[in-house]
C-alpha cells in the first residue's frame, strides 16, 4: 500500500483501524486522518492518495457524498482505490458505495484480519495497474539496492514497525533478513535513507506521539509500550527530536485538535 486516507468521525475507532493498519505487515508510505468527507476533499485536492478508507455516516459530508465527489472531480488515473465502512444499519448505503465502484467494505467493528485482506487486495490491485510501492521508491538514493536486498530491506522494516516496542537492535535484524551484519548496516540506510537506530529512534517517537495525542497512558506507560527502557530516557530522546517535553507534548497536542 501506498499513501492511504483514513475517514472515520469517531476518534477512538480511526485510531484502532490506524493501528490495525500498521501492524498488518502491508507496506505503506503514509496515513492521514480526516474527522470527515469535507476533510478528506481537501486533502485529495492536494495530494494524491491510492486507497481511502472511508465510514459511511459521518457528519458534515458522508462517505457516500465523499465518493461521490471523488468519481464526479477527480480523472480517473487520479482516482484512489475506496473501500468502505459501515455498521449493519447502513447496509443500503453500502451498496450506494459499490455501485460507483468502491472496491470492499467493511462492517463495524472493525476486524482486524478482514482488514488486512481489504489491504492487501487493495495492494494487488495497484501492483497490476503497476503503481510503484514503497519499498520500489526512494529519490535520494545514491547507489542502486538489487532486488533481493530490496526484499530483504521491506522485510526488515516490516519487522521493525511490528517489534519497535520490544528491545530489538540491528544485530538481531540483521539476523532475522539473513544478512551480514555489515552489509545490512549499508544497505538499509541506501534503502531507508537513515542508519538502523535513527531509523528505530524516530519510528518509536513516531508512535510515541499517537499515544500521547490519543489515549490517557501515563508517560511512563508510554516509554514502556514504544520500547524505552525507561521514562527518563524516553524524556531525552522525546526532547531532543521535537524541543518539547513528552508532556508539553501532548499539551501542545491536545490544544491544536480544539
Amino acid at each position: 500500500m501506498r499513501r492511504i486516507l483514513l475517514v472515520e468521525d469517531e476518534k477512538m475507532i480511526r485510531y484502532g483501524i490506524y493501528v490495525m493498519i500498521e501492524n498488518s505487515g502491508v507496506p505503506y508510505s503514509e496515513i492521514t486522518e480526516c474527522r470527515n468527507g469535507r476533510d478528506a476533499v481537501e486533502c485529495l485536492k492536494k495530494n494524491r492518495y491510492d486507497l481511502v478508507l472511508t465510514d459511511i455516516k459521518m457528519p458534515i459530508m458522508s462517505g457516500l457524498e465523499l465518493a461521490t465527489w471523488i468519481y464526479g472531480n477527480m480523472e480517473e488515473e487520479e482516482r484512489p482505490l475506496i473501500a468502505a465502512i459501515s455498521g449493519y444499519a447502513e447496509f443500503e448505503y453500502v451498496k450506494g458505495m459499490m455501485k460507483i465502484q468502491a472496491m470492499d467494505y467493511l462492517l463495524k467493528p472493525v476486524d482486524r484480519e478482514e482488514l488486512g485482506k481489504i489491504l492487501w487486495h487493495a495492494e494487488e490491485i495497484l501492483r497490476a495497474k503497476g503503481v510503484e510501492s514503497p519499498e520500489n521508491v526512494n529519490p535520494g538514493r545514491k547507489t542502486e539496492v538489487t532486488g533481493v536486498s530490496r526484499h530483504k530491506m521491506q522485510k526488515a522494516v516490516d519487522y521493525i514497525r511490528k517489534n519497535y516496542g520490544k528491545p530489538i537492535d540491528m544485530a538481531e535484524v540483521s539476523n532475522y533478513v539473513s544478512m551480514n551484519y555489515s552489509m545490512f548496516s549499508a544497505t538499509f540506510k541506501d534503502y531507508t535513507g537513515e542508519n538502523f537506530s535513527s531509523y528505530l529512534r524516530k519510528l518509536r517517537i513516531e508512535k510515541s506521539k499517537k499515544l500521547l495525542q490519543n489515549t490517557d497512558m501515563s508517560i511512563n506507560e508510554i516509554s514502556q509500550r514504544v520500547g524505552f527502557e525507561d521514562a527518563r530516557r524516553f524524556a531525552k530522546v522525546f526532547k531532543e527530536e521535537t524541543g518539547l517535553t513528552p508532556t508539553a507534548g501532548r499539551d501542545k497536542m491536545m490544544t491544536e485538535k480544539k
